[in-house]
């Protein structure tokens, strides 16, 4: 019954020794290179990739850029629209009474 219990104790202190072997590793990894190091490399890694997608599809931020600013602007060119139907029909009316 012993056997067991031994065993057992041999593989928790197996796994335990490989956990601190672990973690040494990642804070020598740390003290080698900070937190704020990784994430400013991963950050200009993402802009990198982003700037080579945009030079690819030109085309898709140009429209897509276009799109906003009309949706922006819909009021404004709605109302235009609107008013130069509004003329059109007032010189059709004129028109029609002449």
């Amino acid at each position: 019954m012993a056997l067991p219990l031994e065993q057992a104790k041999a593989e928790r202190n197996a796994a335990y020794s490989a956990f601190q072997n672990q973690l040494a590793q990642v804070q020598e990894d740390l003290a080698m290179r900070s937190i704020g190091g990784r994430i400013a490399d991963r950050a200009s890694e993402a802009m990198a990739d982003a700037a080579e997608v945009a030079n690819e599809n030109k085309g898709v931020i140009a429209g897509t850029i276009g799109a906003i600013i009309l949706w922006f602007l819909r009021g404004p060119i709605i109302n235009l629209v609107a008013g130069l139907w509004a003329d059109d029909d007032e010189t059709e009316r004129k028109a029609d009474d002449d």
